[in-house]
């Protein structure tokens, strides 16, 4: 979990063989987030974005570690996986995947 400010958080659930149970999205904390996963398996919280969650998901099910955040070492078995199967992205036309749309403010407290 990636904490994106508020009660809100970017995440993705995976099973032990890393495949998608929950796609990556962004996700609105509250006492029933992930509330159907948990009632029938156990999950394991880390990142950020956990923090805030630890408070507010209080299901038997639910497991917070703290101290593990998201490495790009960490995606050795993702990558060597895309490797293998020759899945390859073009970067010339490579488009980042936003999870949202940035809509741009103009800032209350003008420094100039």
């Amino acid at each position: 979990m990636i904490d994106a400010r508020r009660m809100e958080v970017y995440s993705a659930v995976y099973d032990n063989a890393l495949n998608d149970v929950v796609p990556v999205g962004a996700y609105v904390i509250d006492e029933h987030t992930f509330s159907d996963l948990l009632d029938n398996r156990r999950i394991v919280f880390s990142g950020n974005g956990s923090t805030k969650c630890k408070d507010v998901i209080k299901h038997r099910n639910a497991i917070f570690v703290e101290g593990i955040v998201p490495l790009a070492t960490d995606m050795l078995a993702l990558a060597e996986r895309a490797f293998r199967n020759g899945q390859f992205e073009d970067v010339a036309y490579f488009e980042p995947f936003y999870l949202k749309e940035f809509i741009a403010t103009t800032p209350k407290n003008k420094i100039l």
